[in-house]
């Protein structure tokens, strides 16, 4: 009976730490972005003030709020309960593991761990730089994948990030889906995963096919270990939030309404990285 427990709890566990992770990474990118854009607003609206009058002040706004990215939300009641269960799961668990682990492990291996992860994903960059037709991100991604792996040690280091002719490149199926003329449909917060489009949905099949972290955790037979691909993200997950409960508790903070802010902002933020 116990070892049947055990099997219950321990995937969902990880799972959960897995999982929020990427809810708060895709929060915390969202979040940065709207407290960027309030600032440059805030800037813009100082010198309007002090070269213009009110009723300019006013036309700009009114301009302002028109370009502002709007996405369906109908499943807001349930999507907002979502968002409250994901960010007491974080203050509850999350959060004090991941300040133990901060704390125990050394920042250089941390980031290490991080580096190596994101260079070992590089085939859902180039993948998705080739479905979009963008030859030349696709071959800066090569490029950047290629000097990482080498001079970089497998990625650990980041060679390529003191050349500003390689920048990096976010792309995701989801992306790619915009590029051709898919929209957003609606907005979802899932449970553990954290806020998406039904659209941006479709970066599960990025991780399911594309990411080498699936293919270590397969066995001999090409079947997928649960197991180790549960420990696997997990791990990696966790480590990369040890990089972000700062951000995350500043932002919580900074806004009145946390999940209309993310909402906004991510949809905002995903907006921009299909412009680019």
């Amino acid at each position: 009976m116990k070892k049947l427990l055990a099997a219950a709890v321990i995937p969902v566990f990880f799972l959960i730490v897995g999982g929020f992770n990427v809810s708060f990474a895709s929060d915390r990118e969202a979040g940065n972005y709207l407290l960027a854009q309030q600032s440059q607003e805030q800037s813009s609206r100082g010198e309007a003030a002090a070269e213009e009058d009110d009723e300019y002040d006013d036309e700009y706004d009114d301009e302002y709020d028109d370009e502002v990215v709007q996405i369906n939300d109908p499943l807001y009641r349930l999507n907002r309960e979502f968002f409250y269960f994901n960010d007491a799961m974080y203050v509850a668990i999350l959060r004090p593991l991941g300040i133990g682990y901060r704390t125990v492990i050394p920042s250089e291996i941390r980031l290490s761990i991080k580096n190596f992860f994101h260079n070992l994903r590089f085939p859902i960059r180039f993948v998705n730089c080739l479905l979009q037709a963008k030859g030349t991100k696709a071959m800066e991604e090569f490029a950047t994948f290629f000097l990482n792996s080498t001079v970089g040690l497998a990625g650990i280091q980041t060679p390529a990030s003191y050349y500003d002719n390689l920048p990096p490149s976010p792309e995701d199926l989801g992306q790619t889906l915009a590029v051709w003329g898919a929209g957003h449909g609606f907005f979802i917060m899932y449970p553990i995963f954290g806020p998406s489009s039904l659209r941006d949905s479709a970066t599960f099949i990025d991780t399911l096919l594309l990411d080498p972290v699936s293919w270590m955790a397969s066995n001999r037979q090409g079947n997928l270990d649960f197991w180790t691909l549960v420990a696997l993200r997990a791990g990696i997950l966790f480590n990369e939030l040890s990089f972000q409960i700062d951000d995350i508790d500043a932002l919580k903070e900074a806004m009145l309404d946390p999940y209309v802010a993310f909402r906004d902002a991510y949809v905002e933020r995903r907006a921009k990285l299909v412009a680019e």
